[in-house]
């Protein structure tokens, strides 16, 4: 695999090097096998002949210049020096030059010329031809000065910017002669000369990382407090940004930009890779709008127009029973519940904010509660040897952590961390005796309900879901020591 390069290479280099040694034998030659075979008689044929050989042979040597130069000096050194591949003008700026060194000698060895005259005659022409096409000759030394000066790269996302004109931005697609090519967002191609880039402001979005700082404004109500609006955006900005996350790249931020006749103004910050920015824009919205609701808060309104529905500022300002409630009824397997179970379960639930990076459970350690997300972002990572995921799993609001463990009376199945600050609801067995002292009733719909999810998760595999419905009924008549609870159907 590694001399395929070389080979290639060396590949390029046989024919003009075969086509200078057959030429030169030849002109070598000329005395002894030309005379033999009588071509002293034919001298006006061998005169010509003898042009076209040298013409050859300083065209063949032009070649091999050309192909040396190329793939030692600009695919090897410079290549190497830039850290990516030669611009394609440099590569035409170079074989131009050689081919016109070539028409040179040519004329001067070969056809005994004085060249003198000749670059006398070349520069007035230059003259005539520099005023002629002045602005192609200063697109061609902007388009040079580019590749030397590189601030911009093929593949580099770029925005130009002139005051009084329009703003481009796109791809670096090529750099030519003349102009340089890009690519828009919408996939059409954008032909700049090169003295409108020489002109214009150049903002390299590739460098020095080809990741963009994007923001997204929002505006709550002032009655929501900040360190819980903080909490819930970005929660939802990181869970936005899980697809694009690379190291070394920022973790999205939260700041208040400012307070408006309309609300607090917060401004979310995330850095998406600068061809995915709309994207990520618009996953990221997502996600703070889901977050948002999940919280049961909503985008504040102009305070001269109330919505319907609009709550009173001092319900924001926490996570009360009715909201608990329904995130728990919405929440499976507990939405088997009807709304009085789940209003009961409810009232027995604490809430608890963790710090980012904090442990909420361990894999291995014996149930003691289960826990409800209400706001902020959580990740899952599995016990070694359980199940084929590897990487930590996202858990937003909404989600319940270790209800199968503490049903079943078992362990965790996974550790269980805080990515960033997160309230939760804890759901304890004596929670659960409460509610099943005032329900028993409830006991059997729920243990079905538990058991039809687990079996849908693929945990107990090895026994019918009637079977995992009558062990987690089990479990909680032992655990709660409530021994009339009606046996799951």
């Amino acid at each position: 695999m590694t001399l395929r390069p070389l080979l290639a290479a060396l590949n390029k280099l046989l024919m003009p090097l075969g086509g200078c040694i057959l030429l030169g034998g030849a002109l070598y030659l000329e005395g002894s096998a030309y005379q033999a075979a009588g071509v002293e008689a034919l001298e006006s044929g061998w005169r010509v002949l003898g042009y076209g050989l040298s013409i050859g042979l300083v065209l063949s040597l032009a070649v091999l210049l050309r192909r040396l130069v190329q793939v030692v000096v600009l695919d090897g050194l410079v290549a190497s020096a830039l850290g990516g591949p030669v611009p394609r003008l440099l590569s035409q700026l170079s074989g131009l030059l050689i081919y016109l060194m070539a028409v040179a000698a040519i004329a001067g060895f070969v056809f005994k010329q004085d060249l003198t005259v000749l670059w006398a005659a070349s520069g007035v022409a230059g003259v005539v031809l520099g005023m002629a096409l002045r602005e192609l000759l200063v697109d061609i030394f902007t388009g040079l000065a580019l590749n030397l000066d590189r601030p911009l790269r093929i593949g580099d996302h770029i925005r130009l910017h002139k005051a009084g004109d329009i703003t481009i931005e796109g791809r670096v697609a090529e750099i030519s002669w003349r102009s340089t090519r890009l690519k828009d967002d919408f996939g059409n191609i954008i032909t700049v000369p090169n003295s409108r880039i020489a002109a214009s402001t150049i903002t390299n979005h590739s460098l020095p990382t080809p990741y963009l700082e994007f923001m997204v404004t929002l505006t709550l109500d002032v009655g929501v407090p900040a360190e819980r609006a903080l909490r819930i955006l970005e929660a939802a900005a990181v869970e936005a940004m899980l697809p694009f996350a690379a190291p070394g790249v920022d973790a999205p931020y939260v700041r208040i930009r400012a307070v408006t006749p309309t609300g607090v103004e917060y401004g979310v910050f995330f850095c998406p890779p600068v061809e995915k920015r709309f994207r990520a824009r618009s996953l990221v919205l997502q996600r703070i709008l889901s977050h948002l609701d999940h919280a049961g808060l909503r985008p504040a309104w102009p305070k001269e127009e109330r919505a319907p529905g609009d709550p009173d500022s001092a319900v924001w300002r926490s996570v009360g029973a009715e909201r608990l409630a329904l995130l728990l009824g919405a929440a499976d397997p507990l939405s088997a519940l009807d709304h009085a179970d789940v209003a009961l379960l409810a009232a027995g639930v604490r809430q608890r904010c963790l710090p980012p990076g904090s442990t909420l459970v361990q894999a291995g350690e014996s149930a003691a509660a289960a826990y409800l997300v209400i706001e902020g972002l959580l990740s899952a990572e599995p016990a070694r040897g359980r199940g084929a995921a590897t990487e930590p799993v996202a858990v937003g609001p909404g989600r319940l952590v270790g209800l199968d463990a503490l049903f079943l009376g078992g362990a965790h199945g996974a550790t269980v961390r805080s990515r960033t600050e997160a309230l939760v609801g804890e759901i304890t067995m004596e929670a659960m005796r409460r509610l099943l002292e005032q329900r028993p009733e409830t006991a059997a719909p729920l243990a079905r309900a538990v058991a039809g999810a687990l079996a849908r998760g693929g945990e107990g595999r090895a026994a019918e879901t009637a079977d995992l419905a009558a062990d987690i009924l089990s479990n909680l008549r032992r655990s709660t020591g409530i021994a009339g609870l009606m046996a799951a159907d």
